[in-house]
């Protein structure tokens, strides 16, 4: 059977392009692409792999010109000839899903419906830029154009409960559910570090990710937080924050590892239909304190756990810096155990990933669909 294993794009060092990774890794026999490739700027691992990418590639090699020319990306995606292929799977959240020219089924792990499309408010904030005003302008075709491509789709298989709802609510699709996983032995080696004072935020400094009001709290609390990330907001994130806040902007991955082990807890102020800072977090043994909204609910165990198991973070109702305050101080007064944050991690190691994907494809092969009831790492 001859399979081709297609990315949105491999521009930046975050979760879908990890996951790619981790697919590839599995399907051996697959042939990769992907939209357009910066070795410079996504994991370095993929060097190792043959990837073919579209022509696009020569006029997007950064994350915000590909943002830019979605439009484009997306038509260039529908012309795309995959036909040679007796099965596509593809990793989307953008443009991959857009295939149009196959023959063979097509399986699409989707991290969630596209974002700029379907949460625009929040995903560009209340400012409104001339890019912003074009997809406003242009949304109703957007949103036509975005639920054909899901309707070509053979099987959706999502990340989360929740982002298989919100595929059922702009899709009229039903999806599988296999979690998202982590290298839980990579970053347990963050566990070996020696606490230290500070508080850590990773992050894409992007608005929808909500680092604003995590620098609101910890301005007004005084307590160190460091900050690894870059992105378009860096510069008005600085502005902000006050002279507890710390920018260590990207950093090499064994840094991070450390960084993890060290801080007291990880702070993860957006709503997500995942996240998998929280988890390396807790690989790392340091508790997560987080907006209990989203993925976070299917993945940590906050206080008081109805089925009485040890907590993994302190989860707090709403999105603002007073809610994050008050979450800082239940967390100041919380006992949490390295052994057990690390042993709550397991399931959602690599290898579980790996064999579970691989048993939905086959069970795609064999049956034509792959079953909705929980199918999930935890």
């Amino acid at each position: 059977m001859k399979i081709a294993l297609i990315q949105d794009q491999l521009l930046t060092r975050a979760g879908s392009e990890r996951i790619f990774l981790y697919m590839a890794q599995e399907f051996q026999e697959a042939d990769l692409y992907s939209l357009c490739y910066n070795p410079e700027t996504t994991w370095p691992e993929f060097e190792k792999f043959e990837i073919a990418v579209s022509p696009l590639n020569r006029i997007i090699q950064d994350h915000g010109r590909f943002k830019t020319l979605f439009p484009l990306s997306t038509w260039w995606m529908e012309h795309w000839d995959f036909s040679a292929y007796d099965l596509i799977i593809t990793s989307s959240a953008t443009t991959a899903k857009y295939i149009k020219r196959f023959k063979g089924p097509h399986i699409c792990y989707c991290y969630f419906p596209t974002r700029a499309i379907w949460s625009f408010d929040s995903y560009f904030g209340r400012e409104r830029g001339v890019r912003e005003r074009i997809f406003e302008w242009l949304m109703p075709w957007l949103k036509n154009r975005d639920r054909a491509a899901a309707s070509r789709v053979s099987q959706f298989i999502a990340i989360s409960r929740s982002s298989a709802h919100a595929i059922r609510k702009c899709y009229q699709r039903e999806a599988a559910v296999l979690h998202c996983p982590i290298d839980v032995k990579r970053f347990r080696a963050g566990a070996l570090s020696t606490k230290q004072e500070y508080f850590l935020l990773v992050s894409r400094l992007e608005k929808w990710k909500k680092v604003d009001y995590a620098i609101e709290a910890f301005n007004r609390l005084g307590l160190p937080l460091h900050i690894v990330g870059t992105g378009p907001e860096d510069a008005r994130l600085r502005s902000i924050a006050g002279p507890s806040v710390s920018f260590l902007g990207a950093v090499a991955d064994d840094i991070l590892i450390r960084a993890y082990g060290e801080a007291r807890a990880v702070i993860f102020p957006p709503e997500l239909e995942y996240g998998l800072v929280p988890l390396e977090a807790n690989a790392a043994g340091t508790p997560v304190i987080a907006l209990g909204r989203g993925g976070v609910l299917e993945t940590m165990v906050g206080k008081d756990d109805a089925q009485g198991r040890k907590p993994t973070a302190i989860l707090y109702p709403e999105p603002t810096g007073e809610c994050l305050m008050e979450a800082v101080r239940e967390f100041e007064i919380t006992r949490f155990s390295r052994d057990e944050l690390i042993s709550h991690v397991a399931a959602f190691d690599i290898a579980a990933f790996r064999s579970g994907l691989r048993a939905m494809v086959n069970e795609f092969i064999d049956h034509g669909r792959i079953s909705t009831s929980q199918s999930s790492l935890s």
